[in-house]
């Protein structure tokens, strides 16, 4: 199935039945697309009706014409549940599908309650983040004139914001710049973190904070398990899923 937003072609899939008017709606990570979630979401939806969304450009949604926020991916989600006629929606996510997450329960009605997993939204940056940070826009200073190598440059840029295009190294640089940290006060529905104790890309100890700032929020920790402890221990959190949400 397939909707528009800003001329973007938005794919999803539903499967499953009863209470349609409250789906349980699956949101990926970054670079990642509806197979993240397939495999949950094929099991759940003999329980539940269910729907998997592809984030644009990943999977078989397209590539924006100009750079995005995360503001315009929650309007995505929005334009979803309406299309779906659903009056609420059950949520799980993974990272930058947290995010979307984190940004629409802060705003609407429309969340009944969520699951998030190694969960985006929050600054990090050690000090010696900050150092590389400095040294590096030091050294695009240097290169704009000509003291410094802009192929040298190149290395300090993370792998993952190298390879995208121009649009979408914009729509990038928006939504890690964007702290939710004043969002997560806003939220009123019942929320549970999974989270791998080694996750390096969302450290565990954005849990103590989520859990600070939202009013219903409980943590299961996976230990030894990295930012994808949703795949690595796939039986442990599909039988969280079932408990939780049927």
């Amino acid at each position: 199935m397939k909707f528009y937003y800003k001329n973007i072609k938005i794919y999803y899939k539903t499967k499953g039945k009863g209470q349609e008017d409250c789906p349980l709606l699956f949101l990926h990570g970054w670079e990642g697309s509806t197979k993240s979630f397939d495999y949950f979401f094929e099991k759940l939806s003999k329980h539940r009706f269910c729907v998997n969304v592809d984030f644009p450009p990943f999977g078989l949604s397209s590539m924006p014409k100009e750079e995005l926020t995360l503001a315009d991916y929650a309007e995505i989600i929005k334009k979803l549940i309406k299309n779906l006629n659903a009056k609420r929606v059950d949520i799980v996510a993974h990272s930058f599908g947290g995010r979307v997450a984190i940004f629409l329960a802060s705003q609407t009605n429309n969340i009944n309650k969520m699951l998030l997993t190694g969960c985006a939204g929050l600054k990090k940056r050690s000090m010696l983040k900050f150092f590389k940070v400095q040294k590096y826009r030091c050294l695009k200073f240097l290169s704009k004139i000509n003291i410094y190598s802009k192929q040298k440059l190149l290395k300090y840029g993370s792998e993952e914001y190298k390879k995208l295009n121009p649009i979408m190294k914009k729509t990038f640089i928006n939504i890690v710049n964007f702290n939710q940290i004043s969002q997560l006060k806003k939220i009123n529905v019942p929320t549970l973190l999974i989270w791998g104790t080694l996750d390096k890309e969302t450290p565990f100890y954005f849990t103590k904070i989520f859990k600070k700032h939202i009013k219903d929020c409980e943590v299961i920790k996976f230990k030894n398990c990295s930012h994808f402890a949703y795949l690595e221990k796939p039986n442990l959190f599909l039988n969280i899923l079932l408990s939780y949400f049927c």
